[in-house]
């Protein structure tokens, strides 16, 4: 049976392969979702990327491939993240894997130039 450790929550279950990650993380109560996202979300459907995890250490093999529409989300990443985050709902547990939860997005909110670069604004006190 495959072992998914679940680095934030210091929890580590065995689970049958071919069990669904983010159906693993409602069973076992873990929080795949940031802030608000739980609410926002698909349900598992693979639509809106707020169950995103990443796969910190897992074996070559341990998850099953990304999808089409997995694929597009992953696509909009920076490259960085591409390599690393996975949509829980979309991932088949194959193998041993540690997963983190609500991982550290930022480094993708860096591409937008809409986020990126904007210059700093500044008010001063009328004299």
């Amino acid at each position: 049976m495959p072992r998914v450790h679940f680095r934030k929550e210091n929890v580590t279950v065995h689970v049958p392969e071919g069990a669904n990650l983010r159906q693993l993380c409602v069973d076992y109560d873990i929080d795949p979702y940031p802030a608000l996202g739980g609410l926002l979300s698909c349900r598992g459907k693979g639509l809106c990327g707020t169950c995103a995890v990443e796969l910190e250490q897992a074996d070559e093999g341990a998850a099953s491939s990304p999808e089409k529409r997995e694929a597009a989300y992953l696509k909009r990443q920076s490259e960085g993240l591409r390599q690393r985050l996975r949509l829980s709902c979309c991932v088949t547990v194959q193998g041993d894997m540690t997963v983190v939860t609500d991982p550290d997005r930022r480094e993708s909110w860096k591409r937008h130039g809409h986020y990126a670069g904007r210059p700093v604004r500044s008010w001063s006190q009328p004299a």
